[in-house]
């Protein structure tokens, strides 16, 4: 059976002919087992019966009243001994054996059972598609007010052959405002493979779910956020697989998942995912297939328990919060009432606003993208229990009007503004992800090499939602923009950061070195980028090198092929003051300062963590980028990469830092080169 597939938003599609296929070729998959087709021939018998109830019912009727004007009452009065009543046959929903389905019959039973309805004009039975009659089915696609994606699949059966169709044909009355319409739901496919079932507190056996189960219902299911601490040793393994599917063994369950557990049971849940439980943690090829599906594990759950206050798998959350803090102490005012005979009392006070980065949960890279991504949070802090969903935050322990203390999601929801453009979307979904990106490169990781894999379910669902294309934490449709970022060696709060190059190096390839998840342990921010212009800088091409299957998660490989204008200069390390960022003075030598003699400075730069203790002899070569406008200033400095010779091949660099040059005339006289930088 052949179809046509359009691409549309939720207005009405414009009419169309189309060449379709004999309705024959849909009976006869619906005889094999297709369920596609079998819904087709559901929608077309669904609708033919709620036409002739309709026809019949008003016509029965002698004030022509339909059946939608009747009240409960007189609908109630339909019983079977009715001239008029027409009995409501099951739906035809068949299985794959064509035997009789959860809520139907099958083909032989459904034409038994409708034989004599089957009779009357305008009633069908499956047995009434297998005939001559051609169909044109039409599927488009729709997105629902506002959707940032296409949720809704819409169906359309009509016959394009004329009404008087031979051999007895009935579907001939299938044309124009009597055609077939059926809606359907695009449902997320990438659910968990394998989830810990709770349900049965008695015999407390746990049985993870796996791929042989069945996944074609839909599971409520709670989602697990909490930090891992040290190493956990009870985790699911190759070896373990099969034991663990008849049942865990609750003695040796950490106590935050024990918790979990008995959790999301008292909540009403059947289901809970577990990242150590649910992902084979020795098998790679495991991993590979389920770390994709993170982005639809924690969207798709029903609920995600964050357990924000312990540091480590082993301590657990069921306890008691820490006593309140107060910006003003509580205190007491008594009341004089009229009468005299009572003086009541009131309490006033107003409690501390809860800081998420004092719970542990906060400093850990991979949770980051589990709270973003979940449709609902129970968090459980060390300052209380509290809610967040996409509407609402609600924080007993907090004074009322205190604010929720985390991003919970990308600004993009079906219920967001439909006055709003593609183009304002995509540029809130550009500023929520920069923040994030901001907040996540100041996360802890145990391991370097997760850099770009702990964001990838946050990276895939941007991905999603705007088309757009990632290069190695960074997107190419912004590219240009988001080259401009550089190391920060403290953080928002003042606090030095504690960067370890060496660690971060013995990971070994984790980016290209423009991205800056090259940096591997270390803050980054980007640079201004208001009022911001091209200076002689060219994109000419990019390109990464990752796994098809995970385009979002590690890296081989990567390049960037520009053209700009660049100069050699000299440069020394500078004890500057914090709040501009910079760490080195670029120097020109061929320039000398009149006063000292030294060699001028014609701007400052920041190196990247990875090669802050860089040897002082080696030359840097300033690709510019951009001119930056900075208030009423006359002169603008130009922006770019810090970048030294790979040694590989000629015109092949890598980037070690970013730079300002407050001096942009140092470029005067450049000619234009073209540069790879690896």
């Amino acid at each position: 059976m052949s179809y046509h597939a359009l691409l549309k938003d939720s207005s009405p599609p414009q009419p169309t002919k189309r060449a379709g296929r004999l309705s024959r070729d849909v009976y006869a998959s619906i005889l094999s087992g297709c369920r596609w087709c079998t819904n087709i021939g559901n929608a077309v018998l669904t609708s033919s019966e709620s036409d002739y109830w309709m026809q019949d019912w008003n016509g029965s009727r002698s004030d022509g009243a339909s059946l939608g004007s009747l009240s409960g009452d007189e609908s109630a009065d339909l019983d079977s001994d009715s001239p008029n009543e027409l009995s409501q046959p099951p739906a035809f929903g068949l299985d794959e054996d064509m035997g009789a389905g959860e809520n139907g019959l099958g083909v032989e039973d459904a034409t038994i059972a409708k034989e004599s309805a089957g009779e009357k004009l305008g009633f069908y039975t499956i047995k009434s598609l297998d005939c001559e009659a051609k169909l044109d089915i039409n599927i488009e696609f729709l997105r629902w007010r506002g959707s940032p994606v296409f949720n809704l699949l819409r169906v359309t059966a009509e016959v394009t052959t004329p009404s008087q169709v031979e051999d007895g044909c009935l579907l001939g009355d299938m044309v124009d405002d009597n055609a077939v319409i059926m809606t359907l739901e695009v449902m997320c496919a990438g659910r968990p493979t394998r989830l810990i079932n709770v349900r049965n507190p008695d015999h407390h056996q746990l049985t993870v779910l796996s791929e042989d189960d069945d996944q074609s219902s839909v599971r409520p299911y709670a989602a697990l956020s909490y930090v891992w601490g040290s190493k956990q040793e009870y985790v699911l393994t190759t070896a373990a697989l099969a034991e663990m599917r008849t049942g865990l063994d609750l003695s040796r369950l950490p106590r935050t998942i024990s918790d979990a557990i008995r959790a999301a049971r008292q909540l009403g849940f059947d289901y809970l995912w577990v990242d150590a439980l649910c992902i084979i943690q020795d098998s790679p090829e495991d991993k590979a297939r389920e770390l994709p599906l993170m982005s639809d594990t924690y969207r798709e759950s029903s609920l995600c328990i964050v357990v924000a206050s312990a540091a480590a798998a082993s301590e657990g959350f069921l306890k008691a919060p820490e006593s309140p803090r107060f910006l003003v102490d509580p205190f007491e005012v008594r009341v004089d009432s009229a009468d005299g005979c009572c003086s009541p009392s009131l309490t006033f006070g107003y409690r501390a606003p809860y800081k998420a980065s004092a719970d542990p949960i906060s400093s850990r890279a991979w949770t980051l993208q589990e709270r973003v991504l979940s449709q609902r949070l129970l968090i459980f802090s060390r300052k209380g229990v509290m809610w967040m969903c996409r509407g609402r935050f609600i924080n007993p322990g907090a004074a009322p009007d205190a604010g929720p203390p985390y991003q919970t999601s990308l600004g993009l929801h079906a219920d967001g503004d439909e006055n709003s453009s593609d183009q304002d979307t995509e540029a809130s979904i550009r500023e929520t992800w920069m923040a994030i990106r901001a907040d996540y490169t100041e996360m802890g990781l145990t391991y370097c090499a997760d850099k770009l894999p702990a964001i990838s379910a946050l990276a895939a669902e941007v991905g999603r939602q705007t088309g757009w294309t990632y290069l190695a934490g960074m997107w190419k449709d912004n590219l240009f923009s988001e080259l401009h970022w550089r190391s920060t060696k403290r953080s928002p709060s003042g606090e030095r950061l504690v960067l370890k190059p060496q660690k971060a190096k013995g990971a070994g390839y984790i980016a290209p070195s423009w991205s800056w998840a090259s940096v591997g342990i270390g803050s980054v921010e980007e640079s201004e980028d208001e009022h911001r212009e091209i200076f002689d800088f060219t994109i000419l091409t990019c390109h990464v090198d990752t796994d098809p299957a995970f385009p979002f998660g590690p890296v081989k490989g990567g390049y960037l092929q520009v053209s700009g204008r660049a100069v050699e200069l000299a440069w020394r390390a500078e004890d500057r003051p914090e709040w501009d960022g910079f760490d080195i003075s670029l120097l020109d030598p061929q320039e000398k300062a009149s006063s000292t003699g030294t060699p001028l400075l014609v701007g400052n730069g920041t190196l990247d963590s990875l090669d802050e203790h860089l040897d002082p002899g080696v030359k840097l070569v300033c690709l510019g980028m951009s001119k930056l406008k900075l208030g009423r200033q006359r002169i603008m400095p130009v922006e770019g990469l810090l970048l030294i010779p790979t040694g590989s091949s000629r015109g092949t660099f890598r980037r070690v830092g970013f730079f300002r040059m407050t001096a942009p005339s140092i470029f005067s006289g450049v000619s234009i080169s073209i540069l790879r930088i690896e």
